[in-house]
């Protein structure tokens, strides 16, 4: 007979299973909700005020210089935003969407490391750190998610 106040392995705190059975996707709405702010915040001041953007990420506004430049920057920071409202739509239900997480957690991952290679090559300034660490963090909690939602029967 087991005692009671052991937390040996009859009371089921071994139980490989236990931490998959724990898994509650809605503990992780404020992450996405996070994401999401992180996200369209971004795009709101780079496509708000490019110059001021540009040089807070390049160390000048120059980047700017050229029409082609500018509609690039625009596509890209648009995209940007339409990712902030996906991590929106996930936040109102993680158990939902998968598969946007994943795309998110690669998306995340490529652009930290683009951003940490710019830095490190002196083709973006302390702006382009951030971004590389923040990019980083989420893909690394967005793996995780996905990991534990994946143990989960």
């Amino acid at each position: 007979m087991s005692d009671p106040l052991d937390p040996g392995r009859d009371s089921g705190l071994f139980d490989p299973g236990r931490e998959s059975a724990l898994f509650d996707p809605g503990r992780y709405r404020s992450l996405f909700y996070l994401a999401g702010a992180w996200n369209l915040s971004a795009a709101a001041v780079a496509l708000g005020f490019p110059e001021f953007h540009a040089q807070m990420l390049y160390g000048e506004s120059e980047s700017l210089s050229s029409p082609a430049a500018v509609i690039n920057a625009r596509i890209v920071w648009l995209s940007v935003a339409f990712f902030g409202v996906g991590y929106l739509i996930v936040a109102r239900d993680p158990s939902k969407n998968h598969g946007l997480v994943l795309i998110a957690a690669l998306g995340k991952a490529s652009v930290g490391a683009l951003w940490l290679w710019g830095y490190r090559a002196h083709e973006v300034a302390g702006l382009g750190l951030a971004g590389a660490i923040g990019d980083l963090a989420f893909a690394g909690l967005f793996a995780a998610f996905l990991l534990r939602a994946r143990s989960t029967p």
